[in-house]
C-alpha cells in the first residue's frame, strides 16, 4: 500500500586631575570594576528593551531555519512583548510549535494571528495541519477552502487539499485539486507523487506510472517515488524496469524496497 506524503562595547577611564594642588585622584579599581559591570549592564537592558518586534521575528526565522523551534519561540515571544498585534510573530510562534508537536498551543496561536489579520492566507493553511494531525479532515478542509479564496494562485494549498479529500476518499475532488497545483507549478513534486497513488489505487497504471515517472525526474533521490514507480511497472509486467527502480528504491534507504527486491527481482 502507497502512502501519502504528507552584535561590542568599548569603555574609556579617566583620572581625576586637580590643578593648583598637584593632586591626582585615582578611583579605586573596586569601584572603577563595579561602576563598568553597572554600565554594561545598564546598555545592553536599554539594546534589549528597544529591540523592534521585527528584529525579534527575523531572530526567529533564522532560528526556524536551523531547526531550533525553542529558541524561536523565545524570540517570538520577545517579539510579541514588543507588539501584541503582531499577526506574523503569532503565526510563526504556531509554526514552532507544530515542529515541537504542540498542538494545542499551535492551534491557539494560529487563530490569534486568523483573528488579528484574517486577510492572510498562511494561518488558515498552518492551522489546517494541526486539524489533520487530530484527525479533522472536514475542520482543514475548510481552512483550505478560506486559504485558497484569499491566495487563489497557491499551488501548495491545493497540495493540502488534495491530501485531506484523498483521506476523505474524495477521489475526483482529490485529483481535481492536484491537477490545480501542478497547473500552477508544474514541478509540485507532492502533487505528483500523491496524484500518481491515487491513480496507482484506482488501478490507472499509465497515469501512476506517467506521474511517478515525473516525480523522480524532478528529484532524482525520492526514493518513495521511485518505489511507487517500481509497483506500477510490476502490474504492467515491466519487469526490468520495475527492478532497476526498487534497486534504486533500496539504494535510496527506502524501508519496503528491501523485501519487494527479495520477492520479484531475483
Amino acid at each position: 500500500m502507497l502512502v501519502f506524503f504528507y552584535r561590542n562595547l568599548s569603555i574609556t577611564f579617566f583620572n581625576f586631575h586637580i590643578s593648583g594642588f598637584q593632586l591626582v585622584r585615582h578611583t579605586p579599581w573596586k569601584s572603577i570594576l563595579r561602576n563598568s559591570l553597572l554600565f554594561i549592564i545598564n546598555c545592553l537592558l536599554f539594546i534589549g528593551c528597544t529591540g523592534s518586534s521585527e528584529a525579534f521575528l527575523d531572530k526567529a526565522k533564522e532560528q526556524l531555519q536551523k531547526g531550533n523551534a525553542k529558541d524561536a519561540i523565545s524570540y517570538l515571544n520577545q517579539a510579541i512583548d514588543k507588539d501584541p498585534e503582531n499577526a506574523k510573530a503569532f503565526n510563526m510562534r504556531g509554526a514552532a510549535n507544530f515542529e515541537l508537536k504542540d498542538y494545542a498551543n499551535a492551534l491557539l496561536d494560529y487563530e490569534k494571528a486568523i483573528k488579528l489579520d484574517p486577510k492572510d492566507y498562511m494561518p488558515y493553511f498552518n492551522r489546517a495541519s494541526v486539524k489533520m494531525e487530530k484527525s479533522d479532515w472536514e475542520g482543514a478542509l475548510s481552512d483550505c477552502i478560506k486559504a485558497a479564496k484569499i491566495q487563489p494562485d497557491t499551488a501548495e494549498i491545493y497540495v493540502k487539499s488534495g491530501m485531506i479529500h484523498a483521506a476523505l476518499l474524495s477521489v475526483p475532488e482529490a485529483i481535481n485539486d492536484f491537477d490545480k497545483a501542478l497547473k500552477l507549478k508544474p514541478t509540485e513534486i507532492n502533487a505528483l507523487y500523491n496524484r500518481g497513488n491515487i491513480y496507482f489505487q484506482t488501478k490507472n497504471f499509465e497515469k501512476a506510472e506517467k506521474d511517478f515517472l515525473a516525480a523522480v525526474k524532478v528529484d532524482s533521490r525520492f526514493a518513495k517515488a521511485f518505489y511507487g514507480l517500481s509497483i506500477v511497472q510490476q502490474k504492467m509486467n515491466k519487469t526490468d524496469e520495475a527492478c532497476m527502480n526498487m534497486k534504486m528504491a533500496n539504494r535510496l534507504g527506502y524501508a519496503d524496497a528491501k523485501t519487494a527486491l527479495d520477492s520479484f527481482c531475483k
